[in-house]
């Protein structure tokens, strides 16, 4: 209240609000100094209308600055007291194109001292260094403008600090809070691949010409892989019903050394069921005759054995 007396010549005569808790107090005190204390009807805003409208006003345009800036919600009341800076020097056609500023103090407002909030400065900061060879700035975050000083804030990152100064050097176009957000990674999602028809119809131009051995009905894989392999690639085909195509799933692993040679094909049960077998005997390819029986040598002895 004194502050309103000395700088605008002017005594308070009344103060109307609501009985917020924050106000009660208030009620002895106007009445010791000789100052009305207006209430507003309980649960009636709109007696107060224009003060609810104000804090509105402030409310979204400093939620507006957090949000352009991704600056963090533990500085929402270095936003706040922007967005009070920023209004009180914004025109109005309610007030006949005049800021409220121009109102009070009768001269327009310096809009050149205006920045972005939120932007990265570089502020002098020379006299804070503690060796000759330090830089003379460190990239920072502009935070507003300081109520005690014509000067800006600017916040170290780094450090946690906030410096108010008034050469300060600024890049509206980079808002380091928002890189903070580009750097958070997220683990790649799992896709299954399905083949056109046309990867199917190359699929099969490229099957062996020989037929091949059917082979058994296959078993469930296994989730545990061999720790050198890093990546191979293997598919299983599902068969599929007659009206839809078959489904393919691929798993893809890693492999530190895969070789491209051909390898020769071995009959499944050599090692893994050893059968032993006979030598090998060429003369049990040969035949002959068990009859004892030779061929007649004349007629007569032909002519006694008539069979």
């Amino acid at each position: 209240m004194l502050m309103v007396e000395r700088q605008f010549n002017t005594k308070l005569k009344s103060v109307q609000t609501d009985w917020g808790g924050e106000f009660r107090n208030l009620s002895s005190f106007f009445s010791s100094i000789g100052v009305i204390h207006r209430l507003s009807c309980p649960h009636t805003s709109e007696q107060n209308g224009l003060v609810e409208r104000r804090l509105r006003h402030v409310v979204e345009t400093g939620l507006t600055l957090l949000a352009q800036s991704h600056v963090p919600q533990r500085f929402w009341h270095f936003a706040f007291d922007t967005a009070v800076y920023l209004i009180n020097r914004m025109p109005s056609r309610t007030n006949s194109h005049l800021s409220p500023f121009e109102l009070v103090f009768h001269r327009s407002p310096d809009f050149s001292f205006l920045r972005v909030f939120g932007c990265q400065c570089y502020p002098h900061l020379r006299p804070y260094n503690n060796h000759k060879m330090d830089f003379r700035s460190h990239p920072c975050v502009f935070l507003g403008y300081s109520t005690t000083h014509h000067g800006y804030r600017c916040f170290d990152q780094d450090s946690e600090r906030i410096y108010v100064a008034r050469h300060v050097r600024f890049n509206e176009s980079l808002f380091p809070f928002s890189n903070q957000l580009l750097n958070t990674s997220h683990p790649p999602p799992h896709t299954s691949t399905y083949p056109s028809a046309t990867q199917q119809s190359t699929t099969t131009a490229h099957s062996p010409l020989h037929p091949t051995p059917t082979a058994p009905s296959p078993q469930p894989m296994s989730s545990t892989t061999d720790p050198n392999c890093e990546s191979a690639q293997s598919t299983f085909v599902v068969p599929s019903q007659p009206t839809r195509p078959p489904l393919i799933h691929t798993y893809k692993h890693r492999s530190k050394n895969i070789s491209t040679t051909p390898t020769r094909s071995r009959p499944p049960n050599l090692r893994s069921n050893p059968v032993p077998t006979k030598p090998y005997n060429a003369s049990s390819f040969h035949t002959q005759s068990t009859s004892q029986e030779s061929e007649p040598a004349t007629f007569n002895i032909a002519n006694k054995h008539p069979q």
